[in-house]
């Protein structure tokens, strides 16, 4: 028996999502037929999706644990969080629940939402964006490289002879050049890495090439090369930076989600007893 594709896996999947979502509605609609509370129903499946939602998360985050590959919890976890945005729906009259402390939480229910559809849009994308950068570096080591790059860039420098046409190419490192690999990127940059740094100092080596002899030429390319891996370094970071953050807000939403929800259901509880 053939292992159905991924795109066959996605379509089963989301046909058995949305058949639940259609259940659930069903559920819903008729017990309102019956004049039943169905806040306790909805509400309830909606805190034990929002549970398991927070262990499928914690799963992925344990690999070395034998129950079945993070792929398929990722998976898991994307269909479930569909499913749980629809019982949501179901069991708020409105988007902002009515009442100071239940429209917090369906502020942090919402927030934990996006991030999710983020997440899955990052997941997508990202991985792609990053393995499409020559080299890969790891997030801890960027630092270290941004170093080493600017330590070639220094002995480049002080490699340069006096002939003529140099000195100019040494005054655009040390008004130009040396700032660059010698500093982070901007909050600009990080926020939404573009080519434009490298792009400008790349074209701005290219003019230079007019003022100097074939040594000079020769060093303006070695100069561009690592204008290059830097730009690439910083771009990886840049991205890498981003799939962590989103990690970290996600995760203090949905604990704050669990947390909130359980206050919910107990002050339910105890307001029907």
């Amino acid at each position: 028996m053939s292992i159905p594709s991924f795109r066959q896996r996605r379509r089963i999947s989301t046909t058995l999502t949305l058949f639940a979502v259609l259940v659930m509605l069903g559920i819903v609609w008729i017990k309102k037929g019956q004049l039943a509370d169905i806040s306790l129903l909805t509400g309830g499946t909606l805190l034990c999706c929002v549970l398991l939602l927070a262990l499928f998360g914690m799963r992925r985050r344990l690999p070395i644990l034998p129950l079945g590959s993070a792929s398929t919890w990722s998976q898991v976890h994307i269909y479930m969080g569909f499913f749980t945005a629809g019982v949501y729906w179901m069991h708020v009259p409105k988007l902002i629940g009515t009442g100071i402390f239940e429209g917090m939480l369906s502020i942090v229910f919402l927030l934990v939402t996006i991030s999710g559809f983020y997440g899955l849009y990052a997941s997508r994308t990202l991985p792609k964006r990053l393995t499409a950068v020559e080299g890969q570096n790891r997030f801890d080591r960027v630092e270290w490289h941004r170093g080493q790059i600017a330590d070639q860039a220094k002995k480049l420098r002080e490699e340069l002879s006096m002939h003529a046409g140099v000195p100019v190419l040494g005054s655009f490192y040390t008004q130009h050049l040396s700032p660059f690999f010698n500093s982070r990127p901007p909050l600009s940059y990080v926020l939404i890495p573009t080519g434009g740094r490298r792009r400008r100092l790349l074209s701005d080596l290219k003019d230079l090439e007019r003022y100097v002899e074939n040594d000079g030429r020769s060093t303006a390319d070695r100069f561009a090369a690592l204008v290059r891996r830097r730009d690439d370094l910083d771009y990886q970071f840049a991205l890498q930076l981003r799939l962590r953050l989103w990690v970290a807000f996600h995760s203090i939403l949905t604990v704050a989600l669990v947390v909130g929800g359980l206050a919910h259901s107990f002050i339910a509880f105890r307001n029907l007893g």
